[in-house]
């Protein structure tokens, strides 16, 4: 109300005032016409609020449906990709612009006393998105019409929401995905009656420079001619043009055709059912194929013949906190030996670890091989915390039962790492122990390098998430209170170069997991060494 009298004082003042018009009936008269703008300049202004206030309700609709939503079951709404990142995208990029048109309080309010995501975690959780989209092989129409899988169902992406991702994409560099997510954000566009933004011009120009990067000229081509169509005058689509026939000329003079006709290129209608190349490129991972192909995995596909030679049974080791609850144990891998301890973590012991490790979270870092230091790296997309023995008799008394069940000191062990995995969190292929080449890894911990693992499952994962062992094989499927273990070097301290393994993209759900590396210091007469150095 008071911006509204706000306007009239600046209206009034900007109006000439005259006195005495009261006393001639005439001049009265004359004041009809400053009466009519003074209507118009109302009706104007009104007009704009009314635009400002349908914004803001518009958005104030959309996160209170998002409220009411994942207050039922927060964990089970976030642990959908989709909807995370619509979250994250509701509360960065268009509260910006929502932002703008409120009071300044509210704006002063909300950013001095409540945590909101950065511009960082809006693109990080469209990456992992799209993350998720190549590993497990996900349509791009069925992501964008919210069927990610048979049981778990979104809602639809607008044609804004869409663009946004390949707008992400095309920033990146990362022409596979903007030409996917383009050319939905336009199939989108034709059916979404709602949407004015983006502009379809915005779309066909972002589409036809990502095509041409995939090798797709004529289609490229057929594009641009598309936004002439409907933008004669757009310098940049005019110079586009030119070039991409520049292109097609020079490609058909070197394929030993001289004509110049080029007629025959289609319009972009007739290339809808075209097969156009959008290869995806080729990265640094080398195992990447079979490292997707086993997340595709449900389960573990070894060959008969391997399965043959694993056991189940019940692991006590004769010490006294086994003795009557010995442990179940499954040993799911023979080459390198991998076991899977069953029922070792109890549900309010889970609980416990996560409510200390929740406040402490920070974003994950791995060693640099070349300089040794710490920093968060594209690979690993995660959040750790460090938990001692003595914060809680929780986390000791895992301890005492790792060391029960592996019969290896924890004096030198490393504390409990408790990483929790977001959207499409993953660790790619890696090694837990340090390498030859490594720089100073390990040295200042001064207990020699990472002789096994423990990884505890602190949760159940919906779909995905699972840790995968690209060269033998190996899946483990993560199930809430059971531990994985395995040994990362021979009993001759050379490193096994068969467990590297990885951590697959979560899909769905949300993963939670205890790590505890066991050095070698302390550990000369619980596992001998050996001068076999494959032993």
């Amino acid at each position: 109300m008071s911006l509204v009298y706000l306007t009239f004082f600046i209206l009034l003042n900007s109006i000439s005032v005259q006195s005495e018009l009261f006393t001639s009936t005439t001049h009265l008269t004359h004041l009809l016409n400053t009466e009519i703008e003074l209507s118009k300049q109302l009706e104007t202004y009104l007009k704009t609020e009314y635009e400002r206030l349908d914004q803001v309700e518009k958005f104030l609709n959309i996160i209170k449906d998002e409220i009411r939503q994942a207050q039922g079951d927060t964990d089970r709404y976030f642990g959908n990709p989709v909807n995370a990142y619509l979250f994250i995208k509701h509360l960065t990029v268009e509260w910006y612009s929502v932002e703008e048109i409120v009071s300044s309080e509210i704006s002063k309010t909300m950013g001095d006393n409540w945590l909101f995501p950065s511009y960082e975690d809006y693109t990080g959780s469209a990456i992992g998105l799209m993350r998720l989209q190549d590993t497990y092989k996900l349509n791009t129409s069925d992501l964008a019409n919210g069927k990610i899988s048979e049981n778990f169902k979104s809602r639809e992406l607008s044609a804004s929401e869409c663009f946004d991702l390949g707008r992400i994409a095309y920033t990146n560099g990362d022409f596979y995905h903007t030409l996917m997510w383009m050319q939905e954000a336009l199939d989108h566009l034709n059916t979404d009656t709602n949407s004015t933004i983006p502009n379809k011009i915005d779309i066909l120009d972002h589409l036809a420079y990502a095509t041409s990067q995939q090798g797709n000229i004529e289609h490229a081509l057929a594009v641009t001619e598309e936004i002439l169509a409907i933008a004669p005058e757009h310098v940049r689509a005019q110079n586009n043009k030119q070039y991409y026939l520049d292109l097609l000329r020079n490609r058909t003079l070197t394929n030993g055709d001289k004509s110049d006709d080029l007629n025959s290129i289609p319009n972009l209608k007739k290339l809808d059912n075209v097969n156009i190349k959008n290869q995806r490129p080729k990265d640094y991972l080398e195992e990447r194929e079979n490292y997707e192909h086993l997340c595709r995995q449900t389960e573990s596909k070894l060959s008969p013949k391997r399965v043959a030679k694993l056991f189940c049974r019940y692991r006590h080791n004769n010490h006294p906190y086994l003795i009557l609850r010995p442990i179940k144990e499954e040993q799911l891998l023979d080459e390198p030996a991998l076991y899977l301890f069953h029922d070792v973590v109890s549900d309010s012991d889970i609980e416990e670890i996560k409510s200390i490790a929740s406040p402490r979270l920070s974003r994950a870092v791995v060693q640099n091989p070349k300089t040794a230091q710490l920093e968060p790296a594209s690979y690993r997309v995660s959040k750790s915390a460090w938990l001692k023995n003595e914060e809680s008799p929780v986390i000791a008394r895992l301890s005492r039962l790792v060391e029960a069940l592996t019969n290896l000191s924890m004096l030198t062990a490393e504390d409990l790492q408790v990483a929790n995995y977001g959207i499409g969190g993953h660790y790619e292929p890696h090694f837990d122990f340090a390498r030859k080449t490594e720089k100073d890894a390990f040295t200042s911990f001064g207990a020699g390098n990472r002789m096994a693992t423990w990884l505890t499952y602190l949760s159940d994962v919906e779909k995905g998430g699972a840790t995968v062992f690209p060269a033998c094989g190996g899946y483990i499927k993560p199930k809430k209170g059971s531990a994985a273990f395995w040994y990362n070097l021979y009993a001759s301290g050379e490193g096994d170069y068969t467990t590297r393994h990885a951590a697959c993209p979560v899909l769905i759900g949300n993963k939670w997991v205890g790590n505890k590396w066991i050095h070698e210091r302390g550990q000369e007469f619980r596992r001998p060494c050996s001068l076999d150095p494959m032993a």
